[in-house]
């Protein structure tokens, strides 16, 4: 099952510039997360981790806005089935 959560500042996923308000999908059978991070070139991209390991889900070409990722990454979320427990406050 996949949970969609944010990030607290101080966790190592929070990024200060997080593109997706510090959003990650974590998964409690399958030691994975996806998440988002910025890219040197200005691009975003979603990975999927486990461990060590990491796997390009998505790559959005600079230039994209905060809302049109952040919109992508929950329609992400929405192909999983995660279930949200963001606090929405």
């Amino acid at each position: 099952m996949w949970f969609l959560v944010s990030v607290v500042k101080g966790s190592k996923y929070f990024e200060a510039d997080s593109q997706i308000d510090n959003k990650l999908m974590i998964s409690d059978t399958t030691d994975m997360i996806i998440s988002g991070y910025s890219m040197g070139t200005g691009g975003y991209r979603f990975e999927m981790r486990k461990g060590n390991e990491a796997f390009t889900l998505q790559e959005f070409a600079k230039g994209q806005s905060k809302e049109a990722i952040t919109a992508k990454f929950i329609e992400l979320a929405a192909m999983v089935g995660a279930t949200t427990v963001l606090n929405s406050a």
